[in-house]
């Protein structure tokens, strides 16, 4: 974890990899999901609510809904990213997350994203409303 962004919350770092990259050498897009997807499980363990905790034992289920990410400058391969990530909204049975990614050493700007997820019931996968422990946990996070 790196030092806290004055405008998200949390961070996590993840290095470009051989196998993260298209035949540019640059980050292939989809590589930003699992960085951010990563990013993501790690403020929900900082905040008390491991996925796996919260899925098999308090039988809280949270598919995604939404993503979207717009790229501001190509990563290349071998590079020190900084994801950060913070929580833009706690609806009634959704979250929304904001992420920014930056090239560590000099902030440069690569990319930001939102992720929607809704809880839901496991058997019917029908919206519930989200459980006020989830809430409660996750107002830290809360970014304007």
């Amino acid at each position: 974890m790196t030092p806290k962004s004055p405008v998200l919350p949390f961070a996590v770092q993840e290095r470009v990899r051989w196998s993260d990259c298209d035949p540019l050498g640059i980050i292939y897009y989809g590589t930003y999901i699992r960085f951010f997807e990563a990013a993501e499980h790690e403020l929900f363990r900082q905040a008390g609510l491991p996925y796996e905790v919260m899925r098999v034992q308090r039988h809280v289920q949270l598919p995604r809904k939404a993503f979207a990410v717009e790229f501001h400058s190509p990563a290349q391969m071998d590079e020190l990213l900084e994801i950060r990530v913070g929580i833009a909204r706690i609806g009634e049975t959704s979250i929304t997350m904001r992420f920014e990614a930056y090239r560590a050493r000099d902030l440069v700007h690569r990319a930001s994203g939102t992720l929607t997820v809704v809880c839901v019931e496991k058997e019917t996968i029908t919206k519930r409303p989200l459980p006020d422990f989830v809430k409660d946990a996750l107002r830290p996070f809360l970014v304007a």
